[in-house]
């Protein structure tokens, strides 16, 4: 006996195999469900979400509208096909991003101000 319990260490009953063509990729980031967000700010349920649609969903801690341009500009840096939307998959990719800029904002907001003074900002100017 090799003291492994089959229930346990084997492999599960029945002829189990992977699903064809695998599992696909992991979801793009663990939080909220990234598909009912999409699904929530494309308004008009196109599968795609214009610079409108993206402009009305989001907020930049002052209750006023983003810059229209800088919405522009978030949308082409992901908008692959170059139709000046983006799809699940490209928003997926925005929403990694502004997360990674968001970590990277709090993680040099000492002091959770909401704000970098200048002691803030010359510590990741010289991390960088």
């Amino acid at each position: 006996s090799s003291g492994i319990n089959a229930e346990y260490g084997g492999p599960p009953p029945g002829n189990y195999s992977a699903p064809a063509g695998g599992y696909g990729p992991p979801p793009a980031q663990a939080g909220p469900d990234l598909r009912q967000v999409f699904d929530s700010v494309d308004k008009d349920r196109s599968g795609y979400i214009s610079v409108n649609e993206l402009q009305a969903a989001l907020s930049n801690g002052t209750w006023q509208p983003f810059n229209p341009e800088t919405v522009r500009l978030m949308i082409s840096m992901f908008d692959r096909d170059g139709n000046g939307t983006i799809n699940f998959q490209e928003f997926g990719e925005l929403w990694k991003y502004i997360n990674d800029w968001q970590n990277t904002f709090r993680y040099y907001d000492r002091d959770n101000s909401g704000s970098i003074d200048q002691a803030e900002l010359q510590t990741a100017i010289t991390s960088f």
